[in-house]
């Protein structure tokens, strides 16, 4: 699917702001309601729009995790989707390197993460785990390069 300039300007909106209203948007980029339905649908259709998101705010008491996975064996896939169905998990990244997963967790309290951690020690699956609690997110709008509107 071509992302072209609409489609850039599309989901740079609503990588700033996932709730904007098709109508707000349709304003923003001179088309009319239903045809930025349309973009979005078939954006979500080809994969190019995967989620919507609730972030949820520290000041609401919940933990915040980010654990660093050394897998056991080759192809990694099984033990990403076992990463993936494991409860608090909010994301699992497949990366390149030392660490083979970053997995962002969202937990109530030190306990459930401690727990966590104790589930992925005992896993086969897993080398290493090495976590570490999230104190502050700064959040940056995201901008999509080679963008000139």
């Amino acid at each position: 699917m071509e992302i072209d300039i609409t489609n850039q300007r599309i989901l740079a909106l609503l990588a700033e702001n996932a709730r904007i209203s098709a109508t707000e948007i349709a304003r923003k980029v001179n088309l009319s309601r239903p045809a930025v339905q349309e973009r979005i649908a078939t954006m979500e259709a080809n994969g190019i729009i995967e989620c919507y998101r609730t972030e949820i705010a520290p000041s609401a008491g919940m933990i915040r995790a980010v654990i660093f996975v050394q897998i056991a064996n080759r192809p990694c896939g099984p033990a990403l989707e076992w990463l993936q169905s494991l409860e608090g998990v909010t994301s699992v990244q497949s990366l390149s390197g030392d660490i083979d997963a970053l997995v962002h967790v969202l937990v109530p309290n030190l306990s459930a993460l401690s727990a966590f951690n104790d589930t992925l020690a005992a896993s086969p699956l897993i080398s290493s785990a090495k976590s570490s609690a999230v104190l502050r997110t700064l959040v940056r709008s995201v901008s999509l390069p080679l963008v000139s509107w």
